[in-house]
């Protein structure tokens, strides 16, 4: 007898068993836009999954949002094509977002590997010039310059980073709530099944973009569904009308972050990286020149 997994079981065995290089491996926006471009040819959708959890490289929340959709479409029987297009614009909006973060924050970065590289440079040009600092840096003036210096330029470099990686990591797609119970209503289910099984999928999923509880009593989805029936409007189209807005407030908020970023980021430049620098590069210099002096 033969097994058909679903969705979210064949992409685990998929990337469980995979040993392709991860460079070949194809990124979550390209398999969208294929995905949509078989699904219009006429290929089946479960050929379709096979063919792109073959060529997944890794369990990221881009696939696991995908497979949530996949999976109610796959039991549902609902149309996805339009879905992907709508995913795969949102994935663009991210990548764009992310290349212009790394825009922003060029500068700041090529300012801490510039003011990172002087200590060394100074002490270099200290020699040159007949003021050799090594010396200097066996005083306990010179060991607590160090040891500090050291500290500061460690925290300023870590702190800034760290800064980058938490506006990085809070990259989503907002509104999947929505966007997935359109789904399983375009199967036909009626509102309280479709919301069931749009949390059964996002767990089976471990969908982590999907607000689970805009699904439960009181959320957003359900009041869409009940203001939809109070003003007798149609209710995919209000609800794919909601998942836009989410998106389009939620693309607002992490643009905002990440030009906050490029002026947040030099506060450890500041605080950290330039004291650092004075104590590693201008101190030491300064006690081999007063040493020299005889002072």
């Amino acid at each position: 007898m033969t097994v058909r997994l679903k969705p979210a079981a064949l992409l685990r065995a998929a990337l469980g068993r995979s040993t392709r290089d991860a460079h070949s491996a194809v990124s979550p926006v390209g398999a969208v836009q294929r995905a949509a471009a078989l699904l219009r040819g006429g290929m089946p959708s479960g050929r379709v999954w096979r063919v792109l959890v073959e060529q997944a490289g890794s369990d990221t929340p881009q696939w696991r949002i995908l497979t949530a959709a996949w999976t109610l479409a796959h039991e549902s029987g609902a149309p996805l094509a339009e879905t992907l297009d709508r995913l795969e614009g949102a994935l663009r909006s991210l990548a764009k977002l992310a290349e212009r973060r790394s825009v922003l924050l060029a500068g700041p970065r090529a300012t801490i590997r510039l003011v990172t590289a002087l200590p060394p440079l100074a002490a270099a040009l200290g020699t040159a010039l007949g003021f050799d600092p090594l010396p200097a840096l066996r005083s306990p003036l010179g060991w607590a310059a160090l040891v500090s210096g050291g500290l500061l330029m460690a925290l300023g470099i870590r702190w800034s980073r760290g800064m980058a990686r938490r506006v990085a990591e809070a990259d989503w797609v907002a509104g999947w709530e929505f966007e997935l119970t359109a789904i399983a209503l375009g199967g036909g289910a009626p509102p309280r099944e479709a919301l069931r099984h749009v949390v059964e999928c996002i767990d089976g999923a471990r969908a982590e973009w999907v607000r689970i509880e805009e699904l439960g009593p009181g959320g957003a989805v359900p009041r869409a569904i009940a203001e939809a029936g109070s003003l007798g409007a149609p209710l995919r189209p209000m609800l794919l009308g909601e998942a836009r807005a989410c998106r389009d407030r939620a693309q607002a908020e992490l643009e905002g972050a990440a030009e906050r970023l490029g002026v947040k980021v030099l506060v450890p430049l500041g605080v950290c990286v330039l004291p650092a620098f004075i104590l590693l590069g201008v101190v030491p210099v300064l006690l081999a020149v007063l040493g020299g002096a005889g002072l």
